[in-house]
């Protein structure tokens, strides 16, 4: 017989596992109907149009049926002007749905262009440490003057040469004060 922490992770993903499919459901359908009409995608991306004036146009276009959650969340996006991620927000979750992994991408910027062996050594250890999900982009800023600066989601790793510098800088005039 299983646990009762067991039994309580069980159904717990039972209704996660279902609300993200209902959402991913209502994301497509919400989707598909704003897409099929390209008046209505024209009049939602109209900036120059009032808010209330899409909002209300947003509304009579969602199919009857449509939750007061998945309206409040388009209804957001659209004051964002995010609502032509409708799509792939509605893949994101039909991927949580399943288990997939979440990609995690890093931004590796460096003074001078990295060699391929460089690149390959860097795209193993982000892998490792952060996941097989991570996916790197490489930029070249010769204001760093050397090192690398490594941005993988919110946190930053500056190793660059600029910034040692700046730091000290920030040290030397602190004393000088």
């Amino acid at each position: 017989m299983s646990s009762k922490q067991e039994r309580v992770d069980r159904y717990a993903n039972a209704i996660w596992g279902v609300a993200l499919e209902q959402w991913t459901t209502a994301l497509n359908s919400a989707a598909k109907a704003l897409g099929s009409d390209k008046k209505l995608a024209a009049l939602l991306a109209d900036d120059s149009k009032s808010v209330a004036d899409r909002v209300a146009a947003l509304d009579k276009a969602l199919p009857a049926g449509t939750t007061s959650e998945v309206r409040n969340l388009l209804k957001t996006m659209l004051e964002s002007g995010d609502l032509s991620l409708i799509k792939d927000v509605s893949g994101r979750l039909a991927q949580v749905a399943s288990g997939g992994a979440v990609s995690i991408k890093a931004e590796i910027t460096s003074a001078i262009e990295l060699t391929e062996k460089e690149k390959e050594q860097l795209r193993r250890r982000l892998s490792a440490e952060y996941g097989e999900g991570t996916t790197c982009t490489f930029q070249v800023d010769p204001s760093l003057l050397g090192g690398l600066r490594v941005r993988v989601g919110d946190k930053l790793i500056d190793t660059s040469i600029a910034s040692r510098l700046a730091t000290l800088r920030e040290s030397l005039t602190s004393v000088v004060r």
